[in-house]
């Protein structure tokens, strides 16, 4: 097996659309990224002149510490054997771990898609903390529009008409609005979750490539922006990525309408599935239920695994983070 450190995209994002990766995984992401000073390794390994796993990798910073961080990676190829995947993942970490010693990371996190390979040779630990969503709901947008409001909750039908009668109208933007930064604080302080400074919003804005886009979706009513919602476009996915709302609107339900519009925007440009990009009931059990209310299917991955490569700085980073989730 050969492995191979990427500079260019070439065709890093076509192994990723015929294997189901994420936009996390592509090479767009990855140059966004490297905007906030992060440094991006881009690496695949290959067989026979057959890609069996790709992966990008990036140095996160916290407090103390910094990690590598592959969300919703390595990608495999479907097509190989279990022990190809387990050969060319074995590779991988070696290689992974020849970076980490030069660069003084203590660990690697993966928050993997599909389950990994077996490797006796590594130290395995489950992760503290997961970054991206481990549970999601996804909506068949191949179904027709008529199947799918029939599929629905009768109370998310009954919004949607509901926000059509009281005049909710429905925009769609490719330029980042000022108005999502402000409505995300008023969501943030309701409901208690960090989030990006606004840079990081408007900078996902500057990526637009053949297979990744991104527009803004907004919800008016009487003139005032009441719900904003970033909606990216990778494959044949549409991610409802991050979004606002104003509470003192919730009785017009224009979230539901957008909701319903990304919907029907996404079936009129070909795409096949609508990702709600992370349910959770204990920690989000009022957006689970509103999710959960279109009727889609619910997706669990794999927790995330940390790899350690120095285990004194790893144990100090547990300690560490352990005592932040106390107080």
């Amino acid at each position: 097996m050969e492995l191979k450190i990427i500079n260019k995209k070439n065709n890093w994002n076509n192994f990723l659309l015929e294997n189901e990766g994420s936009f996390l995984q592509s090479f767009e992401w990855g140059e966004f990224q490297k905007q906030f000073s992060r440094k991006v390794w881009w690496l695949e390994i290959n067989k026979d002149y057959k890609k069996i796993l790709q992966a990008q990798f990036i140095k996160e910073k916290v407090p103390l510490f910094v990690y590598f961080y592959i969300p919703y990676g390595p990608i495999f190829n479907k097509e190989v054997s279990l022990e190809e995947k387990k050969e060319a993942f074995i590779l991988f970490l070696k290689e992974i771990k020849n970076i980490a010693e030069k660069e003084r990371v203590a660990f690697l996190r993966l928050e993997p898609t599909v389950l990994l390979p077996e490797v006796e040779i590594f130290n395995f630990k489950t992760a503290l903390k997961r970054i991206q969503p481990q549970k999601t709901m996804i909506l068949n947008l191949e179904k027709s529009e008529e199947e799918i409001l029939k599929n629905m909750h009768i109370r998310t039908r009954y919004n949607i008409k509901l926000a059509k009668r009281k005049g909710v109208e429905i925009k769609i933007l490719d330029d980042y609005s000022d108005m999502f930064y402000c409505l995300l604080g008023k969501t943030r302080e309701r409901q208690g979750f960090s989030s990006f400074s606004e840079e990081h919003y408007k900078k996902i804005f500057k990526i637009n490539s053949k297979n990744f886009k991104v527009k803004m979706f907004l919800a008016e009513y009487q003139g005032k922006v009441i719900v904003a919602s970033i909606i990216v476009f990778f494959g044949n996915r549409v991610i409802s990525l991050h979004a606002g709302s104003d509470y003192e609107y919730r009785a017009v339900k224009g979230a539901d309408l957008l909701h319903w519009n990304a919907i029907l925007y996404g079936k009129k440009m070909g795409y096949k599935i609508y990702d709600f990009w992370g349910i959770d009931e204990k920690k989000i059990p009022g957006v689970t239920s509103f999710k959960r209310g279109f009727r889609g299917e619910e997706i669990e991955y794999p927790l995330g695994i940390d790899i350690v490569f120095d285990n004194i700085g790893y144990q100090i980073y547990r300690i560490v983070r352990k005592i932040k989730q106390i107080f």
